[in-house]
């Protein structure tokens, strides 16, 4: 269903966190995601659970990401007055 290098782009974007997460969102135990995570061959209604629950921890970290840093740009931006 997903090339190796399909998993590889979303194993190497994922938070340390992110195992005990989909396993809690998908109810998938976290050995079945780390094979998964590793190219081995898992079910694949399971493969899709796993890579869906992936990608939406990737998009709300990127999405989290971006609005500190925008936050972190304005704040350093701004003029301070010392007096």
């Amino acid at each position: 269903m997903f090339t190796q290098e399909d998993v590889n782009i979303i194993a190497n974007q994922l938070p340390s966190s992110a195992v005990m997460e989909i396993a809690k969102k998908t109810g998938i135990s976290r050995p079945t995601i780390y094979r998964f995570l590793k190219g081995n061959k898992i079910r694949s209604q399971h493969q899709q659970r796993i890579y869906v629950a992936a990608l939406k921890i990737i998009e709300r970290d990127k999405i989290v990401t971006k609005k500190i840093m925008a936050k972190r740009s304005r704040i350093l931006s701004e003029n301070f007055d010392t007096n």
